[in-house]
């Protein structure tokens, strides 16, 4: 059953700016009548300020899903040179999806051929899996998980495929480097395909997120991308890594929220008992909370009625809100300094030692701006 409910409140920016109005209406998992007849109503009212509208767009990486669903519910209602606009985006953004799709499976078939077991990150895999239509995901680089033991043997086969590191590092900054709590990937540039890739050995900077490849290394799943069989994440895995990725850029990129409300409305048999369990184990339970809160208040998501009420009952959702529709909704954030990123990682961890560990992040940038002179 459809769950309902006043807790929290949108912001009025939603209702003052009719453009981002309709995107959240475009970019709904599921679309019934009342979201058609609001988008028709919204297109028809003649009060969208269309270049704004497709700069916004633009700004959340969602233009695949607003063309497709402008395209098909009202195409002849939207002003013609916009539609072409928007077509036209799409149209390269489809282009450029397959293209990189195409260099993906290459690289991993090379990978797997020297066994090394590789994960795609998401990109292709995840706008195939979650959206069925590589398409409708916009992603402009690739990413992929490897073990640590195995960056050296990656790094050696992305060199032989014509890719350079993006930094030049000697072996002991290397190891320096792959050891450091504040990095998570090691990046490769193609210059002549204009293709960036980034290589993780962990989710995120392990102050974000202690997530690494062993905590699912073992859960890993057979998918087929391009007709080629890749390794997948489950959708449990994925969820709350997702909603992880979403808070480390404090949900700044609506795409993000997306991904989330498709999955879930994708997958009515998700197991939840496994989500709440993966989401306890990795101190991110809290974060999946607020992103859950998002989908389902933002984009109207379906949750079981045990779900939602286990959401409504953390209260560390309504006090970052604020804070998180402000990235959403406004033209300049303002929680884009340092110190107010910080207080919102710490209040998002609901761990001490996830909050200490923060903390330590916090007092290093300190140093390091009191060194360099910044203060």
């Amino acid at each position: 059953m459809k769950t309902l409910s006043k807790f929290g409140t949108i912001p009025q920016t939603i209702h003052a700016f009719p453009e981002i109005e309709l995107i959240l209406y475009c970019v709904r998992p599921q679309v019934d009548d009342a979201t058609t007849a609001r988008i028709k109503s919204l297109v028809k009212e003649n009060n969208i300020d269309w270049q704004k509208f497709v700069q916004k767009a633009h700004s959340y990486s969602v233009v695949s899903l607003v063309y497709t669903r402008l395209g098909t519910i009202c195409p002849e209602f939207v002003p013609e040179p916009t539609l072409a606009e928007l077509r036209s985006f799409f149209q390269a953004i489809a282009r450029r999806n397959l293209f990189l799709t195409g260099e993906l499976v290459k690289l991993l078939s090379l990978m797997q051929e020297q066994g090394i077991v590789v994960v795609p990150y998401k990109g292709p895999v995840l706008a195939s899996s979650i959206y069925g239509n590589v398409a409708l995901r916009q992603f402009g680089d690739l990413d992929i998980i490897v073990e640590q033991k195995d960056i050296f043997a990656v790094k050696k086969l992305l060199l032989a495929q014509g890719y350079r590191c993006k930094l030049n590092m000697t072996y002991p900054e290397e190891i320096a480097y792959l050891q450091s709590k504040t990095e998570h990937t090691y990046d490769f540039i193609h210059d002549d395909k204009q293709i960036f890739i980034e290589v993780h050995w962990r989710i995120a900077p392990k102050y974000t997120s202690l997530i690494e490849p062993q905590h699912f290394w073992n859960e890993l799943e057979p998918f087929s991308l391009a007709g080629t069989t890749v390794y997948n994440l489950p959708n449990e895995d994925w969820l709350p890594i997702l909603c992880v990725h979403a808070s480390r850029h404090m949900w700044r990129r609506l795409a993000c929220l997306c991904d989330i409300a498709t999955l879930i409305q994708n997958n009515p048999n998700l197991n939840w008992e496994k989500v709440l369990k993966q989401a306890n184990a990795w101190g991110c339970r809290r974060i999946l909370f607020l992103g859950l809160f998002l989908a389902h208040h933002l984009l109207e998501v379906v949750l079981p009625e045990e779900i939602w009420q286990q959401v409504k009952a953390e209260p560390k959702v309504t006090t970052l809100l604020p804070q998180v529709y402000n990235q959403l909704f406004h033209e300049v954030g303002t929680s884009d300094t340092f110190l107010s990123k910080t207080l919102y990682h710490i209040q998002i961890r609901e761990r001490l030692q996830d909050k200490v560990l923060y903390f330590q992040s916090f007092f290093y940038w300190l140093m390091t701006a009191c060194t360099s002179g910044e203060f």
